[in-house]
């Protein structure tokens, strides 16, 4: 327990003064909000397996917890990337109606339809892992979940399937997403950033299924040494407490500051690389120093006549107050399952009247 406490504490201090960089330098909401919340999982995962091994009895209730924080980690990693290729969601549809991706066999599908399936099936993570929260949380205390079972008449069995084929599914989704598009974020460093989120969800999901089967082969059984708790999560959670202090330490490198110090370049989104009138920014995928250049139709209303013609400035408030509150706001995730299952449930009922699909557009 000392040497996951250790760890624990590592990690949650590192974070936590990466999220204080970010907090005290906001300068664009709208992409340092999303890295706040997929930063703030590396605490929460270290802090919730501590607690599972320091209070055995409350692992069944608190891991599903932490894959409903995973989730929302996800879609937000995903949201980067949509900022990253463009602020505006107009625009954003505009350069994805004008991409072609190619599937299997050599055949091309058009972007903008690709673009939101993968959205649908991202989004559909934390809306299965918020209900098999509830699930387990409800059925465990009237000895219907059953941890080691895998029988059939046990809640645990149905659960585990629901959420390894939902994260099957939006892992895939952001793969192919990411894949699709790393050449042309090159300037956002997308395969650390990528590599660094995608690594712990890939290591606990593997681990969770080694450890299930060693449980049901018998190979991890308890000993003298060994307790129940050890043998069933004590063991795993420890090494997950473990694993967070080196991707503590490379979320510095993989979600660094310095791109949003306004005194220095910024990369310029990718929808607008086109369209950028200085050949130097084309070539190169960067804006000048605290300069940042909002598509002519999308410029804010409400900025001062200072951010409307480019240039930028911090917004986190003191000591960057309104970058942690905007940790802490659900509406984004929330409207984005919404907007998912909507443009979802519209999409079958012009395909079935045979009508062209609307131009949707995501509020953020």
């Amino acid at each position: 327990m000392a040497v996951s406490g250790a760890c624990a504490a590592f990690s949650c201090l590192s974070i936590f003064v990466l999220m204080a960089r970010h907090a005290m330098h906001f300068s664009r909401p709208n992409e340092q909000t999303k890295i706040l919340k997929i930063c703030a999982l590396i605490p929460i995962y270290a802090v919730l397996s501590f607690i599972t091994i320091a209070v055995p009895d409350s692992y069944v209730y608190l891991t599903p917890w932490i894959e409903v924080f995973q989730a929302i980690a996800l879609g937000s990693f995903f949201l980067l990337l949509c900022e990253y290729v463009s602020p505006s969601a107009q625009t954003r549809d505009v350069f994805f109606a004008a991409l072609k991706v190619s599937e299997k066999k050599g055949k091309q599908v058009q972007g903008l339809g690709w673009y939101r399936r993968r959205w649908f099936l991202i989004f559909q993570y934390p809306l299965v892992t918020f209900a098999v929260a509830i699930i387990t949380d409800a059925t465990q205390p009237s000895n219907e979940y059953c941890l080691e079972s895998s029988n059939i008449h046990f809640a645990h069995l149905w659960c585990s399937i629901a959420s390894r084929v939902s994260v099957t599914f939006a892992v895939i989704s952001v793969l192919r997403f990411f894949g699709v598009l790393k050449k042309d974020l090159k300037h956002h460093k997308p395969v650390a950033k990528f590599l660094a989120f995608k690594l712990i969800i890939a290591l606990t999901f593997v681990q969770s299924i080694i450890f299930q089967i060693l449980r049901s082969k018998d190979v991890l059984t308890g000993t003298s040494k060994l307790t129940y708790a050890d043998v069933n999560f004590g063991i795993q959670t420890m090494i997950i407490c473990c694993e967070m202090v080196p991707f503590a330490v490379f979320f510095h490198y993989a979600y660094d500051v310095r791109p949003y110090d306004i005194s220095k370049p910024q990369p310029l989104p990718l929808a607008e690389m086109t369209e950028s009138p200085n050949l130097q920014n084309l070539q190169t995928g960067y804006g000048g120093a605290g300069q940042y250049q909002y598509p002519q139709q999308q410029q804010p209303q409400h900025q001062p006549q200072s951010a409307v013609e480019g240039t930028r400035f911090y917004q986190g408030g003191p000591l960057g107050i309104k970058a942690w509150l905007s940790v802490l706001n659900p509406m984004e995730i929330l409207e984005a399952k919404y907007f998912a299952f909507v443009m979802k449930s519209e999409s079958k009922r012009r395909s079935a009247e045979g009508s062209p699909a609307p131009p949707y557009t995501y509020r953020q």
